[in-house]
């Protein structure tokens, strides 16, 4: 029986980058950072002699971890991370205000998909704010406003 989740992870270019963008959003350190490279990571990736650069983030306010990789050995070959693309992935952040955290995910260096956070007009959140970005990395992060909303009238 499964009891929760751990950690989200994904594959990057620039491991270096990619920190220091997660880095500035989370505004903390990685608990890790450090080059994995035993005889189990190879059997755990399906890679023998496998070698990955890592850092792992605790997202604030959660329990949850984002792990960043770079594969060292065996170097792989970028993929298509559209976010339109079968087998493609985001990271969900909340926020209390969204035009806020908008504003500092661009300072940042994240791209926005929309011109400005988009209000939701139907189903579970609405009347929240939401808006998809692209971290440096071309990852998407959709960052959902979690503030109270009066209920429809």
């Amino acid at each position: 029986m499964l009891s929760g989740a751990v950690h989200v992870g994904f594959t990057v270019r620039d491991i270096k980058a990619a920190t220091e963008f997660y880095r500035a959003l989370f505004e903390a350190e990685p608990e890790v950072r450090r080059v994995y490279e035993a005889p189990y990571t190879g059997e755990q990736v399906g890679y023998p002699g496998a070698r990955l650069d890592v850092a792992i983030f605790k997202i604030p306010g959660s329990e949850m971890r984002l792990e960043l990789i770079e594969y060292l050995d065996p170097r792989g070959a970028p993929v298509d991370i559209e976010t339109k693309n079968p087998g493609t992935a985001h990271l969900c952040l909340r926020t209390d205000d969204l035009h806020v955290a908008y504003d500092r995910m661009i300072a940042l260096g994240a791209t926005a998909r929309s011109p400005a956070p988009v209000r939701i007009t139907s189903g579970p959140n609405q009347g929240r704010h939401v808006c998809y970005f692209r971290d440096p990395e071309g990852l998407t992060i959709e960052v959902l406003e979690m503030a109270r909303v009066p209920a429809p009238a």
